[in-house]
């Protein structure tokens, strides 16, 4: 499906670009192989188009009334444009169509713009885990995960 911008579904062709902005904005990239086991799973993967290109990605799990964010990526370039917040709107409002009641996710603490984000939305810390982050590829920047919920 050819889409010049907004949200769409993720496929298997899309795992490739995803992986790619993964391994751009994150200490820790998840596997081309985890997102396409994310699809066939069943998760709510979604991409950010922009003008017929994947600048983005969300990935969600849901089961047993409650959702996980387990990963959103926005590929630098296009930061800051409204695509996370557009991304994490649309993971919110998947979640209330099956009927789940909190959703919950984990944050770096040196992720100043996604807490941002997220408070906007009125998430609330419930927890750190500690050392939940991994470090960088010259074992730096092992970071604790900030737990956050929202109740919908």
């Amino acid at each position: 499906m050819v889409q010049h911008n907004g949200l769409r579904k993720m496929t298997l062709a899309d795992t490739v670009a995803v992986h790619s902005i993964d391994k751009t904005v994150t200490i820790g990239p998840w596997s081309e192989k985890l997102y396409q086991d994310c699809i066939a799973v069943g998760y709510e993967c979604w991409v950010v188009v922009a003008n017929k290109n994947v600048v983005g990605f969300g990935i969600m799990s849901v089961g047993a009334n409650e959702a996980h964010i387990l990963n959103i990526g926005i590929i630098p370039q296009h930061q800051r444009k409204g695509h996370g917040q557009k991304m994490l709107q649309h993971l919110l409002t998947q979640a209330k169509t099956q009927g789940v009641e909190k959703v919950f996710l984990e944050v770096r603490p040196s992720n100043t713009p996604a807490r941002e984000l997220y408070k906007k939305f009125n998430f609330v810390e419930i927890g750190i885990r500690k050392d939940y982050y991994p470090p960088d590829e010259n074992g730096v920047g092992r970071e604790d995960g900030i737990s956050l919920a929202l109740s919908l």
